[in-house]
């Protein structure tokens, strides 16, 4: 399985010292008397106050059960979308645990704590929370695992990120993760109206397009799994509001003025070569209505009224089809 590694760097030998020390042991008639426990030898040196590597391993473990993959740049709203879904599948008698096993660090476990914390509450899921795996089960049988991971390892906006090449390379554990056993719905975000406007930026709107086909899109199995691409924030357009989207047709011209190298790109062809038919489905979403809030310590978040539960309903609609 893929490991990320972190870890500190080795202390570096003073050759000076060494040196010095080399000749003054020369001049020297006899060696002093010392305690041998307390003498480190060259190779110990290099290792003191060298703390063990932390070892993250972000991994699925059940190979069986199929896998939504939720993809989308930072501030995008994949998180909150986790969290409307979750609460309405829990409302409709399914059981919501997130998985201990995925990632064995004290942020995962922070960032399980929150999501719990808020299914049951009307407080926003902060955006610090990076790695996120819920279980859903049904009648005891899990049914599909819900995955957040962060949205720089599908697209950055950060210039020196960009610099350093995070969006020319695909994190080795999303990479296991598409290439694995497990079906797997990707529920691909058209973000439009977020805080960095890809409606406005046409540059970032284009690389994260071609980001998804060139790294993402070719190791996607054709045959089993699902794209779905979902217009987020639906009722901050003409299209749609809480309770529904009005208008899908207008939505969907909307989303391919903007998305052209998507809705024109991902299809399978058929009879040869001589049909050709979209490779995914078009979906619109709504979390709900979002205000600002300030605690008495100045610490600000956010609440929220849900929507209207056809889109959740909708949505989970299509990433189950082909489960």
């Amino acid at each position: 399985m893929p490991k990320i590694v972190t870890g500190g760097n080795m202390p570096q030998i003073n050759s000076e010292a060494t040196q010095t020390n080399a000749v003054h042991q020369e001049q020297q008639p006899t060696e002093p008397q010392t305690d041998t426990e307390q003498v480190l030898q060259p190779e110990q040196r290099q290792h003191v106050n060298v703390n063990p590597a932390q070892i993250q391993t972000p991994q699925i473990i059940n190979n069986k059960v199929p896998v939504v993959v939720f993809v989308g740049p930072p501030s995008s709203g994949k998180s909150m979308i986790l969290v409307r879904l979750a609460k309405y599948l829990r409302d409709e008698g399914y059981t919501i645990e997130t998985d201990p096993t995925f990632l064995n660090t004290d942020d995962y476990q922070q960032d399980c704590q929150e999501f719990n914390d808020k299914l049951n509450t009307n407080i926003a899921l902060k955006g610090s929370v990076k790695f996120l795996l819920v279980n859903v089960y049904k009648d005891g049988q899990e049914v599909a695992k819900l995955l957040e991971a962060p949205g720089e390892d599908f697209y950055t906006t950060d210039p020196m990120k960009i610099k350093a090449g995070k969006n020319d390379m695909v994190e080795p554990y999303l990479s296991t993760i598409i290439t694995s056993n497990n079906r797997k719905s990707y529920v691909v975000l058209l973000d439009l109206d977020s805080e960095i406007s890809f409606r406005r930026d046409s540059r970032h709107r284009d690389s994260y397009q071609q980001r998804f086909l060139k790294y993402f899109y070719p190791n996607i199995d054709k045959n089993k799994d699902r794209i779905i691409l979902l217009y987020n924030k639906i009722d901050m357009t003409m299209f749609g509001n809480i309770n529904c989207c009005d208008n899908i047709k207008g939505a969907r011209d909307d989303a391919k003025l903007y998305y052209k190298q998507w809705f024109s790109s991902m299809k399978v062809s058929s009879f040869g070569g001589f049909i050709s038919s979209e490779n995914f489905v078009f979906k619109t979403f709504c979390t709900g209505v979002f205000s600002p809030q300030t605690d008495g310590f100045g610490e600000k978040y956010q609440t929220y009224n849900i929507a209207n539960n056809i889109f959740p309903k909708e949505l989970w609609k299509e990433i189950t089809r082909k489960f």
